[in-house]
């Protein structure tokens, strides 16, 4: 963690791959304003390189390809990469509901962000409300409550 430039501590989040998606389908929405506290140094994003694997495989998806020009996806992978990334493999410990998000779980436990941050209400994130020190929070909550935005 670091300070910005007004000498605040800043907060550390992750965010759940859909809330990536969701900014760019929704460019006024909660998730993009997310995305836009952390370009304006406002917090520090976590991630880590089987987020980004996972985000580049879905955008190949028909379904997002029919949704999005190659370049956002391309911009989005490119500001993943100046976020905080995990270094290494994370620790196999947990089990999500949606067994392709347990790698979240996985990741703040061993990172211990402030936040986590999803909008995906299956995979079970959301009931947790807090794993360690992270409290889960959907990008509503997150951008109004803990962003005030």
């Amino acid at each position: 963690m670091g300070t910005g430039a007004d000498g605040k501590t800043l907060m550390l989040v992750l965010l759940d791959s859909n809330i990536y998606f969701s900014a760019l389908i929704s460019p006024l929405g909660s998730a993009a304003r997310i995305i836009k506290a952390w370009k304006n140094g406002r917090l520090y994003l976590l991630t880590c390189g089987q987020q980004i694997d996972e985000i580049r495989a879905a955008s190949r998806n028909p379904k997002f390809r029919a949704l999005f020009q190659p370049h956002q996806i391309g911009s989005m992978l490119n500001h993943l990469y100046r976020a905080t990334v995990w270094p290494g493999p994370l620790p196999r410990k947990h089990e999500a509901v949606d067994p392709a998000d347990s790698y979240l779980l996985d990741l703040m436990e061993a990172a211990q962000p402030d936040y986590a941050v999803t909008g995906d209400k299956r995979s079970g994130l959301l009931q947790l409300e807090k794993l360690g020190r992270t409290k889960i929070l959907s990008a509503t909550l997150f951008s109004s409550q803990v962003l005030h935005l």
